[in-house]
């Protein structure tokens, strides 16, 4: 069932995914060659610390650390590890959400590590931009038809194949609540859009025509061919005067 979310809860959510965004900001200062994903996700779980929020994917159906970091191939649910070391030209994408008084915020950005070329650039703006074109719909009386098919035109008129396996979902009381916000239209929900529905809208695509596996450790999702990834997240509210995105600053 989807729950619909009352102007004073969507307001809690803000609160919560302001968290996200300013972590998610100063955690881009730190993408810099040399460090490792383990030194990230140790800032993200004590910044965490300092402001009294709850790093919400730790320990989330057994996650073992508070931010995801997937770098190049990794499409998504990168584990931080120490021997994980970001490097000049890479592209590095970092998911992260919080819990704040029972409410739960949920975004993703990925960021260019010092000169990338121009087909990592054309990865980068096409998510962004799918984003971008999805979060323009939420507006009543449109359906996450009309969301997925913005997704997917958008990435396939980047050159970009979209990953349809995995996708976004419904937030509030619960990190993943319904309904599945997916990236592609054959596999989208006929769900109408409604004042009160708060969706995390997230496209992943990449640049080769492969297929994505999991790795051995249980979450990482890969591209089998090795082509660089993208991943782009918003928490967005839809309200009766259009898209409120609860998690940009």
């Amino acid at each position: 069932m989807i729950e619909l979310k009352t102007k004073e809860e969507i307001e809690k959510l803000r609160i919560a995914n302001i968290h996200v965004a300013e972590i998610l900001n100063l955690l881009t200062e730190y993408v810099k060659p040399g460090v490792s994903a383990a030194e990230l996700d140790e800032i993200a779980f004590n910044e965490c610390k300092k402001r009294n929020v709850r790093p919400a994917f730790l320990g989330l159906y057994g996650f073992p650390a508070s931010l995801c970091v997937s770098i190049n191939e990794e499409v998504v649910h990168g584990i931080p590890r120490k021997d994980k070391i970001i490097k000049e030209g890479d592209i590095v994408s970092l998911d992260f959400g919080v819990e704040y008084e029972g409410w739960y915020g949920d975004a993703a950005i990925t960021v260019a590590v010092g000169d990338i070329s121009e087909r990592k650039q054309r990865l980068i703006e096409g998510v962004k931009s799918a984003l971008d074109k999805a979060i323009e719909l939420c507006h009543p009386g449109n359906n996450l038809k009309d969301i997925a098919r913005a997704i997917e035109e958008t990435l396939k008129s980047y050159k970009l194949t979209p990953v349809c396996t995995y996708g976004g979902h419904g937030i509030g009381r619960k990190p993943h609540e319904e309904p599945h916000v997916t990236n592609c239209l054959s596999n989208a929900e006929n769900i109408e859009l409604k004042p009160g529905m708060v969706l995390a809208i997230e496209p992943m695509a990449y640049l080769g025509k492969g297929k994505i596996r999991k790795l051995k450790d249980n979450w990482t999702i890969v591209t089998t061919d090795k082509t660089h990834a993208a991943h782009f997240e918003h928490s967005v509210a839809i309200t009766e005067n259009g898209p409120y995105v609860l998690s940009k600053i």
